[in-house]
């Protein structure tokens, strides 16, 4: 197993208008441990204020899994990609929480990039309407990968049934 330093961590979250939005969770501190294993599961602890603490306790009562984002080592990095469930939450110190998650790697960059760009093709982009929109939606990169991650999963569903 790997231990790395938890840099930042986001949640891809569906809001009223079914839309994805970034939710940033502010970190006291945290790290992700990598279990080394075929299925590429990751172990994640993140120390958070205690005003969390409803939020993450109702995912973990619901175990509905949650698109994330994080960040290792540097801030500079690029985030990996996490469907996560939360299996813990309990106190530390004075206003403080550990949550734990449990998760899977979704998706590489490399990944993201050649998802997104495929999508945009498909959608009719071409030349210079074709950079740009990739730019701007790789700029945008939660609805991005939402985008990418739903076509992804529609395709293997149309594959699945033939």
């Amino acid at each position: 197993m790997k231990t790395f330093t938890l840099c930042s961590f986001d949640m891809l979250l569906e809001n009223k208008d079914q839309h994805t939005e970034n939710h940033s969770v502010p970190l006291l501190d945290g790290l992700i441990i990598n279990k080394e294993e075929a299925q590429k599961n990751w172990l994640i602890e993140l120390v958070v204020h205690e005003e969390w603490k409803t939020f993450f306790e109702e995912y973990k009562l619901s175990q509905k899994k949650v698109l994330s984002q994080a960040t290792i080592t540097k801030k500079t990095n690029d985030p990996a990609t996490l469907s996560c469930t939360v299996t813990s939450v309990f106190p530390l110190k004075e206003e403080q929480i550990v949550v734990h998650l449990e998760g899977s790697i979704v998706t590489q960059k490399d990944d993201v990039t050649d998802l997104l760009l495929e999508t945009l093709i498909e959608e009719g982009f071409t030349g210079k309407e074709l950079y740009e929109e990739f730019r701007k939606r790789k700029k945008d990169r939660g609805r991005a990968i939402q985008s990418v991650l739903t076509h992804s999963h529609s395709e293997e569903e149309k594959r699945d049934n033939q």
